[in-house]
């Protein structure tokens, strides 16, 4: 799917600020839960003498292209098809191939000499060398190593590289991500995953992420300095999913294990399928509201069944505290620290974050008020050690309006925590 169908299929099944909200989800998920977000265990403060080489081929060379949404422009769609049939559909594609065809064209003429290769390949490197394990090269020549449609692997091989990592910009510009009539800076990734040796794909996939600020169409097409400032952070988010699919799938422990290194680069994936049987929860929701099962069970939303969930609602995650993710903790606190390392290299201004003891809890949850990166909203998060394995946490997200929402919502949050029920079995 093109980032454009991407867009088109959120904005038909749903308006876009629900779209906004649960991508915000995400995001919350992938700060708080080790099986999105980079690990460094506690003794690889150094890099290991021991690394597994990967080279890096990155292709950045799609033009620079906008992406822009407005509820004009859909109304306008609507109504050209639906007076006169299927022919205007096409005449309207083309209007509106014509109308992003003009502002790429002036985003490029604003942007100019840009070097995105480089960026890509210094966020790829930057995340997949997290652990100390691996080390990403990238070549002065990448020509001598792959054309454009083939990998030279004779070449990788005599060259001493075991694996080769193929990363794609299918898109890069400014698209509306967040918001009908604004622009964000963004990225869309392809990534390919090969063993050197038996020339074998060992995984390929997409990731694509997009700056949280928000333009209108004029400043984010004409004014160079947004696209500069704000598409690293893009390219950052993107690279840093493609790290967590490459390790919550379990390649960079096999990887890792094929070169003597598989207990120090530990099976996320198997790991996480293990500690998911210990454990299990149960809520008895407010009236009116209702849970959206996430990824895996170690994330849940909750939220109002009413038009409040674009702007307010409830994040579950379970995370584990393992030796193997960096997290075996000797209290909440050392805890606590772990995530909001996590959260501050997201935007968040945690040093700001306050105490907050507002709701009636029968159980002690510790609890915290953060604002959310770039001004857009705040975040209440709470915490509660269940056992020397496992941590409960709560992200209460209020994309606007935090006092209003919270005196809404105030005892249904609190019926939702203090009726929850977990349990928690013995390791087998």
């Amino acid at each position: 799917m093109t980032p454009s169908e991407w867009s088109e299929s959120a904005v038909r099944s749903e308006c876009l600020s629900r779209y906004r909200f649960h991508v915000v989800l995400a995001c919350v998920l992938a700060a708080l839960c080790p099986m999105f977000a980079p690990f460094a265990r506690a003794g690889q403060s150094e890099k290991s003498e021991r690394r597994v080489r990967i080279l890096l081929l990155v292709d950045a060379t799609t033009p620079l292209s906008v992406d822009y949404r407005t509820t004009g422009r859909r109304l306008r769609r609507a109504l050209v098809a639906g007076s006169l049939g299927i022919a205007p559909i096409l005449i309207e594609s083309k209007i509106s191939s014509s109308e992003r065809s003009k502002e790429s064209n002036r985003l490029q003429e604003t942007v100019g000499n840009f070097d995105r290769k480089r960026v890509i390949e210094a966020a790829i490197a930057a995340a997949v060398g997290i652990t100390g394990y691996f080390e990403v090269v990238i070549p002065d020549d990448p020509s001598s190593f792959a054309t454009k449609t083939e990998i030279n692997f004779d070449r990788v091989k005599a060259d001493g590289y075991p694996y080769v990592l193929v990363v794609r910009e299918d898109f890069a510009g400014m698209i509306t991500a967040w918001e009908m009539g604004t622009l964000s800076a963004g990225s869309y990734l392809r990534y390919e995953l090969y063993d050197a040796a038996t020339k074998k794909q060992l995984t390929k996939g997409l990731a694509s992420a997009f700056a949280l600020p928000q333009h209108q169409l004029d400043p984010a097409t004409t004014d160079r300095a947004i696209f500069l400032g704000e598409y690293p952070a893009a390219v950052g988010a993107a690279c840093g999913r493609i790290y967590g699919e490459l390790n919550k799938q379990g390649h960079l422990h096999t990887m890792a294990e094929a070169h003597g290194l598989g207990k120090e680069v530990p099976a996320v994936g198997e790991i996480l399928d293990k500690y998911a049987r210990l454990f299990d929860y149960h809520f008895k929701l407010p009236k009116d509201w209702h849970q959206v099962t996430g990824a895996s069970k170690y994330s849940l939303v909750m939220e109002p069944n009413n038009a409040d969930r674009a702007h307010f609602g409830v994040v579950l995650a379970v995370d584990l505290l393992l030796e193997e993710f960096g997290q075996k903790v000797q209290d909440l606190d050392d805890y606590i620290t772990i995530v909001f390392g996590r959260l501050r290299n997201m935007g968040y201004p945690v040093e700001d974050a306050q105490p907050f003891e507002n709701l009636r809890l029968d159980t002690p949850h510790t609890g915290f008020l953060v604002d959310r990166p770039g001004g857009a909203g705040k975040e209440l998060v709470l915490f509660r050690r269940l056992d020397d394995r496992f941590v409960v946490m709560y992200s209460i997200i209020f994309l606007q309006d935090f006092d209003g929402y919270l005196r809404k919502y105030s005892q249904d949050l609190e019926t939702l925590m203090n009726k929850a029920e977990f349990k928690t079995r013995p390791s087998m």
